[in-house]
């Protein structure tokens, strides 16, 4: 299986404590309520109280008078008595009030000698339980800082050129939430961990080289020096911030794994083993690779790589499920899409398109019903690309500017997810997708089809349900609960024997799911909706196929395609979609086949 993929050149709302680890099996929507934070209004001592010399002190209550009433004078009599004005109760704090030296005096050369006084006043008068000058405190903002040379060049975590069309993590780092604790394994070319931004965050425990058969993944030098691949998707991971050296990574605490297998022969089985290789150890598997991106190309993991992407969903992770991020595709000039690769088709993995720095699709950019969301990445020559960490044997600089692609997307994708397992670690496979179906947003652009479906999720097939938001997504999984069990409905197999006409009649092929159906298999509310399909005709490529969800919701499940010229058709090929995810399952599918004859 060649590397198709790498070879194409604000916060909303405050995080909270990290809470215990309870993942209950529970059905049910939540909602995200942003915490509001209790601002200092009017009708109180402020900044006034600090031009010049100022007290907070405590003043007790007579027995047997009006409190307030007797309070109130009662420091106003303490003001006079220290030669200070009571600037009033401080907040909402009961019996304590600030005094403050007069506008007049604030300029008295003998400075000392009117704290003696005032201290003096304070220390020996009968309604003072407590008194302390008020200082100047020293607080800086928790912002971030880095020295990393080529941070203020990494857009896509904080643009200020363009506020707001980034990822949105810092204010994630500024709360300690980095990816400590998480695991992210490259399935890729090789990692280059000595590299001084990897270095400090590999981990040997979790990586394996397939090629070589042996613990190291160290990329071997190639005739066109390309085996760089794997390294700048972990650097966009993990690269270790405030080294002095190149860039910073998005889970910046997490620990980072190769395994090294596309540099050479690649089969079903070493590509089984590389899905389930320290699926104990490593969390999530960052794929930025699949079939060839050509337009032509009907292809994915065979059975024994389906096998191990189902096995490490349902054991990896101590059964919360190893999740799998894997890369769309980078064939749009060639109109190609991602329902033809089976990694972006299958319900185990997370699917990740691109956007450029101004939201839009990029040129490379794959869509497909299969797409769960996007995230940034290169775009045309007019445009930045990602800058990451680079293993350059020729150039020796250790950094690069031009990572692009939906393979710097998925990575990107990965170290979101990172940060969300570091805050929420019993997050479930399932648990994943649903946060990003909950928290994607929507992106303007004219070339997408946002479609809102039953359940009142916004979907298109160039974005997924949107944009990722590192900050909605963590404090999404720190409130979240866990889905139930998964359930699934498998349809009788129905076989047409009818010849698909030409565009003006299509071929419709309708099924029934009953109340019953849903009943006998646990199913209620809808997720990947996936249809297997064997279909003889002479050119592959002008196929046209559409399903309808029972909501009416249509997805472009395979779209045709100029260049396949294939006389096979498709031989049981599954395609899926997430369009209808949430909606009811109950009722009548519809899948419409046409000729559009190319």
């Amino acid at each position: 299986m060649p590397k198709g993929r790498q070879k194409v050149p604000h916060s909303d709302a405050p995080l909270g404590p990290r809470p215990t680890c309870l993942c209950l099996e529970l059905a049910g929507l939540f909602l995200l309520l942003p915490w509001v934070m209790g601002l200092v209004g009017a009708g109180g001592p402020g900044a006034q109280g600090l031009e010049g010399l100022s007290w907070a002190v405590r003043v007790d209550s007579p027995e047997g008078e009006r409190e307030e009433q007797s309070l109130e004078q009662r420091a106003d009599a303490l003001a006079q008595a220290a030669g200070l004005v009571n600037a009033g109760r401080i907040g909402e704090l009961q019996g304590h009030y600030l005094l403050v030296q007069p506008a007049g005096h604030r300029q008295a050369p003998q400075v000392e000698a009117v704290r003696q006084q005032v201290e003096a006043v304070l220390a020996r008068h009968e309604a003072v339980s407590w008194h302390s000058e008020q200082r100047l405190l020293k607080r800086t903002k928790r912002s971030v800082h880095f020295n990393d040379p080529k941070y203020p060049q990494q857009w896509h975590l904080n643009n200020r050129r363009s506020p707001g069309r980034d990822i949105n993590v810092t204010g994630v780092w500024e709360r300690n939430v980095t990816g400590q604790g998480v695991t992210v394994v490259v399935v890729d070319d090789g990692v280059e961990h000595t590299i001084q931004d990897i270095a400090p965050n590999y981990s040997p425990e979790g990586s394996y080289d397939l090629n070589s058969n042996d613990p190291d993944p160290m990329p071997h030098p190639d005739v066109e020096n390309g085996n760089h691949h794997g390294t700048r998707c972990a650097g966009e991971i993990a690269a270790v911030p405030n080294n002095s050296f190149c860039a910073v990574g998005v889970a910046y605490g997490s620990r980072i794994a190769g395994i090294r297998v596309l540099d050479g022969p690649l089969t079903d089985s070493m590509e089984a083993v590389a899905f389930n290789k320290h699926y104990q150890i490593n969390d999530i598997y960052s794929c930025s690779w699949g079939p060839d991106d050509d337009g032509k190309t009907v292809d994915g993991p065979h059975q024994l790589g389906k096998a191990a992407l189902q096995h490490g969903v349902i054991a990896g992770r101590q059964g919360f499920g190893s999740i799998f991020v894997v890369a769309s595709g980078n064939g749009g000039q060639h109109n190609d899409n991602c329902n033809y690769d089976g990694y972006a088709n299958s319900i185990y993995t997370v699917t990740i398109g691109a956007v450029d720095e101004e939201g839009r699709m990029p040129f490379y950019a794959e869509e497909c019903a299969s797409m769960l969301a996007v995230t940034f990445s290169g775009g045309d020559k007019m445009l930045r690309s990602i800058v990451t960490t680079d293993w350059d044997l020729q150039k020796g600089t250790g950094c690069t500017e031009g990572h692009t692609g939906t393979s710097a997307a998925a990575p990107l994708a990965a170290g979101m997810i990172a940060l969300m397992l570091q805050v929420r670690p019993c997050l479930t496979w399932r648990d994943v997708q649903h946060i990003i179906v909950f928290t994607a947003t929507q992106y303007e652009d004219r070339r997408a089809d946002w479609i809102t479906n039953e359940a009142g999720f916004s979907h298109s097939h160039q974005h997924g349900f949107g944009l990722l938001n590192a900050w909605r997504l963590v404090n999404a999984a720190k409130i979240w609960t866990s889905v139930p069990y998964l359930a699934s409905y498998v349809s009788p197999v129905l076989k047409e024997n009818k010849a698909i006409p030409l565009s003006a009649r299509p071929l419709e092929v309708l099924w029934n799911v009953s109340r019953m159906d849903l009943e006998m298999s646990g199913l209620k509310t809808l997720e990947h909706v996936a249809v297997t399909v064997s279909i003889t005709h002479p050119r592959r490529g002008s196929l046209e196929l559409k399903l309808f969800c029972p909501s009416g919701m249509m997805s472009l499940i395979g779209t045709p395609r100029s260049l396949d010229s294939d006389p096979n058709g498709f031989n049981d090929w599954t395609f899926s979609t997430v369009r209808c995810w949430g909606e009811r399952a109950k009722g009548t599918y519809r899948l419409v086949v046409r000729d559009v004859g190319y």
